[in-house]
């Protein structure tokens, strides 16, 4: 009988002993991650393909623990909860690639961590990046060059990318803000800092991931002023836009949906930005350009269902009217991305919604437009973008659409056509597109003329005074004469 007792401890004892192993052996060892007042810790983790690690905060407030590149996640984007983790809650990925995986915090960036990911056997698996083509081989190549060499050494090595690597040229802005982002805390110990006028290179993403870096780091409003007054002097001569881009920089980077609470509500959302816009501008001029920053921001958030701005793209100028007469053609500027993703790229029907849902269209905006020349110069912006690589007519076309619009818009739809070529064009080389745009053979003489006279005077923003120079010998004197600034 004791001899029974004792087979049916030990089968017990087996059974539980198999039950252990088999759960060890399918559910890999769980790793922690937990986010405090300091970062992640650790800040570095190894873990094997296959095991999982459990992300944890001990702060009181919604964490956010994502892949690289911020704010768009593209390097890995499974590694993502789509969502602000409660404080109370844990949220767990299995990391199922090899490789090495940085990752912060999408709700406050200057939280950083990395997951190296290695073989069941323990063997390292790094990538081949002298060879590979890939978002996060050009993660970490940008963060090298800039590490060792500088910014002026990562632009370099951007505009190369740009102009060989289609792929890379799709997410040029996210590159442009990671360097941005690495380049305050250069800056915050004077190491390997020297501006470049490629800074204002692909949607001014540099001035972006900047300023918001050094917001959230920092929260000091009067460096922030500080820089844009640095960026200013250091870029004297050399790209006149500096500034521009980065007050605009600054009111972008202040909206960066980082409070959960105030999501769904698109005054809400802004209201930090004018704040902070209060803070450090000394004109109008730079509290206009504070304020495109705030609207492009929100612009950008309502693509992202998670913000509960729905609103927002289903009707992109409702909010435009309700804003100080001051911000309005801001606002209605910024939107115009929003008006084309509603009517699906097409022009037509974007400038008819554009044309039927403005208020004060005549009212003054800056560089002697009206608000309604202002958004249609704005639209036809976008026109470049979407056309400049992939149809061979689209100077010819977009000159039909300019006619097509209402009389009084006409040339500033032309305005459009030429600066969308600076905005857009191939970095470094965005002037040759410029002056083939002017000097095409279908523009009436007025039509010319305004194309010339908006492209010229603006070389500065992307030129040095010599290249300036260069250039205006290349078109008509006529021109040259008249609208050269150097």
């Amino acid at each position: 009988m004791l001899i029974n007792k004792s087979i049916k401890i030990m089968i017990i004892l087996i059974i539980i002993l198999i039950a252990v192993v088999s759960y060890l052996f399918l559910n890999p060892a769980s790793h922690q991650v937990v986010l405090n007042d300091e970062g992640f810790r650790p800040q570095k983790l190894t873990v094997k393909v296959g095991e999982d690690v459990v992300f944890k905060t001990n702060n009181d407030s919604e964490f956010w623990p994502a892949s690289n590149v911020h704010p768009v996640h593209t390097i890995y984007p499974e590694f993502d909860p789509k969502r602000p983790i409660p404080p109370d809650e844990s949220w767990t990925f299995v990391f199922d690639s090899p490789g090495v995986y940085r990752y912060h915090d999408h709700l406050r960036p200057q939280y950083k961590g990395e997951i190296e990911v290695i073989s069941q056997s323990g063997e390292m698996i790094k990538t081949d990046c002298s060879n590979e083509k890939t978002i996060a081989c050009w993660e970490e190549l940008m963060l090298e060059i800039l590490k060792k060499d500088g910014i002026a050494a990562a632009f370099n090595k951007m505009t190369n990318l740009i102009e060989t690597e289609p792929n890379f040229s799709s997410d040029c802005h996210g590159y442009s803000h990671l360097i941005g982002e690495e380049a305050f805390y250069l800056f915050e110990k004077n190491e390997n800092f020297q501006l470049t006028p490629a800074t204002t290179l692909c949607g001014y993403g540099f001035y972006h991931g900047f300023m918001e870096t050094l917001l959230q780091t920092t929260g000091d409003a009067e460096l922030a002023r500080s820089f844009c007054e640095y960026a200013d002097e250091q870029l004297a001569g050399q790209a006149s836009a500096a500034a521009t881009a980065c007050y605009h920089g600054t009111g972008h980077g202040a909206i960066d949906g980082s409070d959960p609470s105030a999501w769904g509500d698109i005054e809400a959302m802004m209201e930090p930005g004018f704040a902070l816009c209060d803070l450090i501008v000394s004109n109008e001029f730079q509290d206009y350009l504070c304020a495109t920053g705030v609207y492009n921001a929100i612009e950008i958030l309502a693509r992202d269902q998670k913000y509960g701005l729905r609103e927002l793209l289903d009707d992109p100028f409702a909010i435009c009217a309700n804003q100080p007469i001051k911000y309005r053609e801001a606002c209605y500027s910024n939107m115009t991305p929003a008006v084309l993703i509603k009517y699906n790229n097409n022009i037509v029907d974007a400038a008819n919604y554009i044309n039927q849902n403005m208020v004060d269209k005549e009212y003054p905006a800056i560089d002697g437009y009206t608000v309604n020349e202002m958004v249609t110069l704005g639209i036809f912006f976008e026109y470049i973008r979407m056309n400049i690589e992939t149809n061979e007519n689209y100077m010819a076309d977009g000159i039909k659409l300019c006619r097509q619009q209402p009389p009084d818009d006409r040339l500033a739809c032309i305005d459009g056509l030429s600066g969308g070529h600076m905005k857009y064009g191939k970095p470094g080389v965005e002037y040759i597109k410029n002056i083939e745009a002017c000097s095409h053979k279908d523009l009436y003489a007025d039509e010319r003329d305004s194309c010339y006279s908006y492209f010229l005077p603006r070389l500065g923003n992307n030129y040095n005074q010599a290249s300036v120079k260069e250039i205006c010998l290349l078109v008509p004197e006529e021109y040259a004469s008249k609208y050269c600034r150097y």
